[in-house]
């Protein structure tokens, strides 16, 4: 079975999600910044990621 990735577009940044059955993984991207996450819930994780690209962001500038 293949699994199609899902995908937003949220303040500029783009998030990529990829599941299975036991785990879910967030890759959000935006300009050169770049952040991979893996957790077990859509919505910790995603939550965990949008945190995480937020903080490379705010120490980029």
């Amino acid at each position: 079975m293949k699994y199609e990735p899902l995908g937003f577009i949220e303040n500029g940044v783009t998030y990529h999600i990829c599941a299975d059955k036991k785990t879910v993984t967030i890759t959000a991207k935006q300009g050169e910044v770049e952040i991979k996450y893996t957790g077990d819930t859509f919505k910790d994780t995603i939550a965990e990621a949008k945190r995480l690209i937020n903080n490379q962001l705010h120490s980029k500038m």
